[in-house]
């Protein structure tokens, strides 16, 4: 070594300490080596050292270090028999999942949930009378018998469910013509509302005093009415009218008189003769129509009128009908 003022060896002084060895003389051709020598480890040195964080447990007796399950309720992870850790699902093993999975009454699960033994779930079916639902290979499907009442197809692919219908026997079109089907708050199918009739009338025959029939033309005499409600709640009601009237006149001779309803005079009577002619009359009748809206009420009034009375003419007597015929479709 140049600095030490050496030549061929070293002069300088070398001490190994605890777990140093030297080797060598110095000189260039045998240089001093300096090795460590690693001391021998002692486990009972380490285990105080040692600690075990979340989710860890450690024995200090014999050095372990193992998985920590929580006692937590709910917790579904446990060890198994193998040393693995699994979730109970349908066994042990040595698969490790993060979720805990459980059978429902529904579904039947299987597999541990690893790589190997992949978790599956199938349908529970019941077998009680009268289920209707039934597993198949492509999914569940409703088992309906072909052909039940108001149904047609089972409910697979190949024969789907639906309503089992006629045909339209009609030229009409059904789009513009037919009814419709509709569902009531029980859940049940009902059609269109039940066509109904209606009848109500109203008569009278009525003796009065002998009065003069008046001059002109239509004059209102009395005014009978007749009060309609339409029974149906939903449409509206077709009202046919027919109103017959009926007046006794007392004809001196050279006499006249008529009698109509509302401004439609019905009949005149004439005596061209020499004598009187008592109670002359004629029934006569008028239809028409009214359409009243449903579940209202009309009040319909019958004028009778009364004319042309002359030479004395004279009434005693006035009967009238009033009906409605109703149709609801």
């Amino acid at each position: 070594m140049a600095r030490c003022g050496c030549s061929g060896t070293c002069a300088c002084n070398f001490a190994a300490g605890p777990g140093i060895t030297l080797a060598g003389t110095g000189s260039t051709a045998d240089p001093v080596v300096i090795s460590a020598t690693p001391a021998p480890v002692d486990c009972d040195d380490v285990r105080p050292c040692i600690s075990a964080g979340p989710g860890a447990a450690y024995n200090a007796a014999t050095g372990v270090i193992s998985a920590r399950i929580s006692t937590d309720p709910g917790n579904a992870l446990i060890n198994g028999g193998d040393g693995g850790l699994y979730t109970p699902n349908s066994g042990g093993g040595g698969g490790l999942t993060s979720v805990a999975v459980q059978d429902t009454p529904c579904i039947d699960l299987g597999g541990l949930g690893t790589a190997g033994q992949p978790l599956t779930a199938a349908p529970i079916v019941d077998a009680a009378a009268g289920n209707l639902l039934a597993c198949t290979p492509s999914g569940m499907r409703a088992a309906l018998a072909v052909g039940a009442c108001g149904l047609s197809g089972n409910g697979s692919a190949a024969s789907p469910l639906a309503a089992k219908v006629q045909a339209w026997p009609y030229t009409c079109p059904v789009d513009a013509n037919a009814g419709g089907v509709y569902c009531d708050s029980t859940g049940n199918l009902r059609g269109e509302p039940r066509g109904k009739t209606f009848y109500q009338q109203d008569s009278l025959n009525q003796t009065l005093s002998s009065t003069a029939v008046p001059s002109g033309f239509d004059n209102v005499i009395v005014t009978r009415n007749l009060s309609v409600t339409n029974p149906d709640p939903c449409r509206p009601m077709f009202c046919i009218f027919e109103v017959e009237v009926d007046v006794d006149f007392d004809l001196p001779a050279a006499s006249g008189a008529a009698y109509g309803i509302t401004t439609d005079e019905m009949a005149y009577f004439a005596n061209r003769g020499s004598t009187a002619a008592s109670d002359v009359h004629c029934q006569t009748t008028k239809v028409y129509n009214r359409v009243i809206a449903a579940g209202a009420t009309l009040v319909e009034p019958l004028e009778i009128t009364m004319g042309r009375g002359s030479g004395g003419a004279t009434y005693n007597r006035i009967q009238h009908f009033i009906r409605c015929f109703g149709i609801i479709l």
